[in-house]
Formats: C-alpha cells, structure tokens, sequence
C-alpha cells in the first residue's frame, strides 16, 4: 500500500488530537493513506461519545494540573503521556478499509510485530485491544472524519496508574483502591513486562521498518498549507471542553479496565453498596455492605450462570438473597 508517513514529534495535548483530526478533515475522497506517529505531554483522553463531568473528578483535575482533551476517536477515558508513542492511520474513502474492524485487521499484524521485535508476545484481542501476557498493553480507537477513517493507538513504554486514578470519578475511597488493583491486574506496559528504558526513537523505527516488511511503501511527508489550516481549526473545535453538559457514563456505574473486564460500583439507600470487578465472563472480586466475611472470595472465579452462583448467595443471605442477586447481576458488566 503506498501512502505518507509524517513524525509529528511532541506536541501538546490539544497538538495532538488536532494533528490527526485536522489531517483527516483535509483529504479529498481518493486521496493517499496516511501514517502518523507522535507524542503527547501528560493529559487525559475521553472518548468522543464521553461527558467530562461524568467520567471525570474536575475538582481533582484542576488541583493536579491534569488538561483534559475529548478526543474525537472513539473509546473510553485514557492516560497519554510522553511514555506513550501514538500511531495514526488514516484511510480517504476509496484508498483502504472502509470500516474500523477491518483497518484493525489490517493494522494488528503491524503492532504485534513491533512489539514482537523487542521481545514482547502481543497478539490482537476483542478487535481493538493488544494483549500481553493475558494484560492490555495497547488500545485502539476509530472514527470517520470527513472522508476520513482514522485508526489510532499507541505503544506504551510506561503507564502512570496514578495520574489516572486520582482523576477518574469515583463513586467511594474503596472503589478507588480497588481501580488501582484492578488497573495493575489488566493494564500492562513495556516497562511492566521487563522492556524498560527503549527510546521513543527505536520503536519509531521499528514501526516504520515494520510497516514496510507488510508491504506498506510510504514516503516521508509533512503538512502541506491547507492541512496546516485544518489543524489549526481542529484545534479550535477541541479547546472547547464543556464540564456543565449532562452526559452518562460510558460503562454505567463504572469504567472498562480492557476488553471484556470491567469494575462497577452501585448505592442504594440505607448505606447499602456493591462493587464488582468482573473479568472475561467471570467475577475476579466482589463486595458488598451486607457480604458476610468470606462470600466475596467463593465468588471469584465464577461465572453468572454458575449454579454454585445462586447456591452461595442463598447459603450466606437467606431471604435477601434474591434481591441481592439482582442487584449483583444488573451491576456486574461483562461487555461494551
């Protein structure tokens, strides 16, 4: 496939999100697909279809400093930071794949082999996730702009759990302290899997070299004019981040750890609460203010249509059981 690659370098988060969305808001149907690589100073990341008072703690965004950017790609909240090395992929109508899961499809293999190369064994899970080691190391997220498909993601050399947890809105301190158990159960990085210390520059070139080994012929570029200006206006569109606007969560009651893996946590009157880790079709750990000591732990590790399931809540709650169950089963998310 011939097409442009451009190295942005590192750019401030608005910089960013606006280099690939005005890019993209700039090409002609037919026009040449599009590579992109850079990086990004520390921010969080919603999902376009994401409210920021909803899934954020604004109180404590400001206090720590912490920009906050709606991405016009899909998928939930993220931490980016000069740690990361983010990929673009932009595909004009008629020049690629027309639909996410096929620029995913067509993009994997090139990710996998870039972590492959510095000894990390990644393969594609759920159809936008990489996964090491049964733990994501990388997240993809799409969107049409204009002519354009974006595909984008990014190589995380080293994640910062806790720029991320004292930001995320959270509904108690114990859900807190399980997101960051839970963020280290699912969430991994090159760092975390022993490859510390690579240069931003070596994975560049391994993505590159990469590209090319799958047959990919791109030619260094950089923004022509009017690119220039669609970027600027991209800009302009996203430094525009409203706090005030009504909006649900993107997973109700809680927040997606990775593909298939989601902890949730729910009140109800009278001090009652129940948080729930749940990961691939199981329960990993379960709480709740009326568990008896020891419940939580028979659930892990069961599955909703377990019959040991029903059989350990009517053991340990009796006649609240039922009501229980439900909650349980109406908190517990297994699935975007």
């Amino acid at each position: 496939m011939e097409g442009r690659r451009l190295d942005l370098g590192l750019l401030d988060p608005l910089s960013l999100h606006a280099g690939y969305a005005g890019m993209a808001e700039a090409q002609p149907a037919g026009a040449l697909p599009m590579v992109l690589l850079a990086r990004s100073s520390g921010h969080l990341s919603l999902g376009a279809a994401q409210g920021a008072a909803a899934e954020l703690d604004p109180a404590a965004c400001r206090r720590h400093g912490v920009p906050v950017v709606r991405r016009p790609l899909g998928g939930g909240t993220v931490w980016v930071d000069a740690q990361q090395l983010n990929y673009f992929f932009l595909f004009p109508a008629g020049s690629g794949p027309a639909r996410p899961a096929a620029a995913f499809s067509l993009v994997a293999p090139v990710v996998e082999a870039v972590h492959r190369a510095f000894g990390l064994p990644v393969t594609g899970a759920g159809g936008q996730d990489f996964w090491c080691r049964g733990r994501k190391i990388g997240g993809t997220g799409a969107a049409t702009l204009g002519h354009t498909l974006i595909l984008g993601g990014s190589f995380i050399l080293d994640f910062h759990r806790p720029a991320f947890t004292r930001c995320v809105a959270l509904p108690s301190p114990g859900f807190r302290e399980w997101l960051g158990e839970a963020l280290a159960g699912s969430l991994t990085s090159w760092t975390g899997e022993g490859v510390g210390g690579v240069a931003a520059s070596a994975v560049a070139e391994s993505f590159w070299a990469a590209l090319a080994a799958q047959g990919w012929r791109l030619q260094p570029s950089v923004p022509t004019a009017a690119e220039g200006a669609a970027v600027a206006e991209a800009r302009e569109d996203l430094d525009d981040l409203d706090w005030e606007e009504g909006a649900r969560r993107r997973v109700p009651h809680g927040i997606k750890l990775k593909s298939g893996a989601f902890l949730t946590e729910r009140h109800w009157d009278g001090g009652q609460w129940l948080r729930v880790w749940t990961d691939v079709g199981q329960f990993r750990r379960v709480a709740a203010s009326v568990f008896p000591a020891g419940l939580g732990e028979l659930l892990s590790g069961l599955g909703p249509a377990d019959g040991r399931f029903a059989h350990l809540l009517d053991q340990a709650l009796g006649a609240a059981a039922p009501l229980w169950r439900e909650r349980l089963l109406a908190t517990a998310v297994w699935s975007d």
